[in-house]
C-alpha cells in the first residue's frame, strides 16, 4: 500500500494533542490583528498627521517583506536589540529571551494586522460618509457613530475578506515550526523524522488542517448570513 492508514490513525493522537496551541496561535493573532488593524484604518481615514504615514509605512513594510523573514527578523533580533537596550542604558528592564509562542504570537499579529487594515481600510470607505455626519449631528460621539453605525455596515462586506485572510493566517502559522513553536506542523515533522514515514504523516496533517479550516469556513459562512440579516432588520425598521 502506499500509504500506512494503521500508522497514521495511530499517530492521529500526537497531532490532536499539538491542534490547541495552533489554535491559540492562530485564533489570538487574528483577534489582535483585527483590532490592530481597525486602528491603523481609521488613522489613515481620517489622514492623521504622522500617525497616517506610519501606519501607511508600517503596511507597506509588512505586506511587502515575506513572513518568514519577519519571522527570523523578530526570533533573532528582538532579544539582541533588548540587550543593546539594557547596555545602553544600564537597565535590566527587557529579558535576553523570549518565549517562543510569544514571539510567534507577535510576529503573526503583527503581520496580519497589515492586511486586515486594507480590508478595514476598504469598508469602512463603501459606507455611506453621510451617515456619519447625520449621527454626529444628532449628538452621537465618534466612537458611538463607529460602533453603532459604520463598523456593523462595514462588517457585511468585510466579512469575506476577513474569512480569506484568517484561512490564509491559519495555513501560514505552519511557519511557527521553523522558531521552534510545537504546532501540528512540528509534531508532523519531528515524527516522520524519527520514523521516516514523511508521506504519512504530511497526509495527516494535510487532513487536519483541511478539517479545521473546513470547520472555520463554515463559521464565517454563519457570521456573513447573521450581519446581513441584521443589515436588513435595520433597514426595514428605519423605513
Amino acid at each position: 500500500m502506499l500509504l500506512d492508514w494503521d500508522y497514521m490513525l495511530s499517530k492521529l493522537p500526537l497531532i490532536i494533542e499539538a491542534i490547541p496551541r495552533t489554535l491559540l496561535l492562530v485564533l489570538v493573532s487574528a483577534f489582535i490583528g483585527f483590532i490592530f488593524g481597525f486602528l491603523l484604518a481609521i488613522v489613515r481615514s481620517y489622514k492623521i498627521p504622522v500617525l497616517s504615514q506610519l501606519a501607511t509605512a508600517y503596511i507597506s513594510i509588512f505586506r511587502g517583506v515575506p513572513l518568514l523573514v519577519q519571522m527570523y527578523l523578530v526570533y533573532f533580533g528582538l532579544p539582541h536589540l533588548f540587550v543593546y537596550v539594557n547596555e545602553a542604558f544600564a537597565i535590566t528592564f527587557f529579558p535576553a529571551e523570549f518565549n517562543k509562542m510569544f514571539i510567534a504570537l507577535l510576529i503573526f499579529s503583527l503581520y496580519t494586522a497589515a492586511y486586515q487594515a486594507e480590508v478595514w481600510y476598504s469598508a469602512l470607505r463603501a459606507v455611506d460618509y453621510n451617515q456619519m455626519e447625520a449621527a454626529l449631528s444628532v449628538g452621537m460621539t465618534l466612537p458611538q457613530a463607529l460602533i453603532r453605525i459604520f463598523i456593523p455596515q462595514a462588517l457585511v462586506s468585510a466579512i469575506p475578506n476577513f474569512a480569506n485572510l484568517f484561512i490564509a493566517l491559519f495555513k501560514q502559522t505552519s511557519l511557527a515550526f521553523t522558531i521552534k513553536v510545537v504546532d501540528i506542523m512540528a509534531v508532523a515533522k519531528m515524527e516522520a523524522g524519527s520514523t521516516y514515514r514523511y508521506l504519512e504523516m504530511y497526509v495527516l496533517i494535510a487532513i487536519v488542517y483541511w478539517v479545521l479550516i473546513l470547520a472555520f469556513e463554515r463559521a464565517f459562512v454563519f457570521l456573513e448570513k447573521y450581519f446581513s440579516n441584521q443589515k436588513k432588520h435595520r433597514a426595514v425598521s428605519r423605513g
